[in-house]
Formats: structure tokens, C-alpha cells, sequence
């Protein structure tokens, strides 16, 4: 078995997301950790969160040098990792990360008005109202009433991370972006075919400050390795 690689989730999922990918690819170890508040992994809510969840990757990560793949919110983490650890990160794909505050100022401008709604439920205490919002601006395109009661509860229960997670990505509070090596590793950046500005902003502020970074486009929608899972771990071959 060649090389593992080491796999970030995206919020409100767990290290199973990857499932499909971990089966596509057999020939290759994934290590698919729950990133704090997630599957089995507890968060006490004590500190910043993506410090937490650097010490869970941190963790998991073998020694040597490893292949990092981060999908949406576990792309920032991988990103940290990156701006950190670089040596230890033999390569880096990052699957629609949402690093907002690598975008211009009038996406995330326009974001943060699409969000608008998200953050007065929750602060209404509206969870369910606003675990709807968010999915509907960041699910994988079905109803909110489409998905399951377990899903639903699932989500509902750990909504307020999102919140969380957000001084880390929106205002970049660890200081990500500004160190970031200026010759990393590999890096492949994949986002949708049509992507939204955001998305696509975010894409090419992150090509803009990683040197050789290349961008791909796979799929319709934020949920990639968990729709197309046979064609991301052809990206990961």
C-alpha cells in the first residue's frame, strides 16, 4: 500500500464523508479523523476552534511527510497546516475550501449578506431555522425537508459550529494567508464546473498566493467527494 493520506471534512459531517473516496481508492490509506463536535469526536467549546481542530489533524497525521486533502472547511485546516507544518506536506488538494477571507472584498461582502439570515436565527436561538439557511447555501442541493430526521437532527445539534469556525476562515484570525510558503508543495484547488463568485474568489485568491497551485473543476455542486467520490480519488491517485 502506497503513501497515506490524510483526509479534513467539511462542517457538519464527519470523517465517514469520505467513505466513498476511501472505497474508490483501495490502493491508498486514508486517515479520516472527526474534526472536534463532529461523529465521535467532542468539543467543549473551550478556545478557538480551529486551533482545536489543528490539534486533531495534528494527531492523526503519521510521521513523515503525508498527502493532505481538506474539503470545505477542512481545506482551511489543511491550509493551517500548510502555513505551519509545510515540510511535513508531501502534497495539498483542497476541495472548495472555504477560506473567505482569501477572496475579494465584494464577494465577501456579498457572502456575508447571503449569511445574513443564518446568523439571526441562530442568535435568535432558532437553531433549525438556521441549520435551513446554511444548508441551503452551503448542502448538497436537496430540501432541508428532503433530508432525513437524522440528518436533520444531526445538523441541527452542532449548528452552532459553524459560528464557531468562523473567526478562522472570514476574518483569518490565525494569520493563515500571510504566512503561507512561497514555494509549497504540489497544490491542486478544485471547485465546481460553475462555481459560485465566492467559491470561485476564494479559488483564485488562494492560486494568486500559492506558487504552481493549479485549479480544476469537477462536478455541480459543494459536495464533492461525497458525489462524485470515484472521480476525487482520481485526483488523489
Amino acid at each position: 500500500m502506497r503513501e497515506p493520506i490524510l483526509a479534513l471534512h467539511c462542517m457538519l459531517a464527519s470523517g465517514a464523508a469520505w467513505r466513498g473516496v476511501r472505497a474508490a481508492l483501495p490502493e491508498r490509506m486514508m486517515i479520516c479523523p472527526d474534526l472536534p463536535g463532529h461523529g465521535a469526536d467532542g468539543w467543549d467549546g473551550t478556545g478557538a476552534y480551529m486551533d482545536a481542530a489543528l490539534e486533531v489533524a495534528r494527531r492523526a497525521m503519521p510521521e513523515g511527510a503525508v498527502d493532505v486533502v481538506g474539503h470545505s472547511y477542512g481545506g482551511c485546516v489543511a491550509l493551517r497546516m500548510l502555513a505551519e507544518d509545510s515540510g511535513r506536506i508531501r502534497s495539498l488538494t483542497l476541495i472548495e475550501p472555504v477560506m473567505f477571507a482569501a477572496a475579494p472584498e465584494a464577494e465577501r461582502l456579498a457572502h456575508a449578506r447571503d449569511m445574513a439570515g443564518f446568523h439571526a436565527a441562530l442568535d435568535a436561538g432558532a437553531r433549525e431555522a438556521a441549520a435551513r439557511q446554511f444548508t441551503g447555501l452551503w448542502g448538497d442541493g436537496r430540501a432541508w425537508d428532503a433530508l432525513s430526521d437524522r440528518q436533520r437532527l444531526y445538523i441541527t445539534e452542532r449548528i452552532h459550529l459553524i459560528a464557531a469556525s468562523g473567526p478562522g476562515i472570514v476574518d483569518d484570525i490565525h494569520d493563515i494567508l500571510d504566512r503561507l510558503p512561497t514555494a509549497p508543495p504540489p497544490v491542486t484547488i478544485v471547485t465546481r464546473q460553475d462555481p459560485p463568485p465566492i467559491t470561485d474568489g476564494i479559488a483564485r485568491g488562494l492560486a494568486a498566493q500559492l506558487p504552481g497551485a493549479v485549479v480544476r473543476r469537477l462536478g455541480h455542486g459543494h459536495m464533492i467527494p461525497m458525489e462524485m467520490p470515484a472521480e476525487t480519488a482520481a485526483l488523489l491517485r
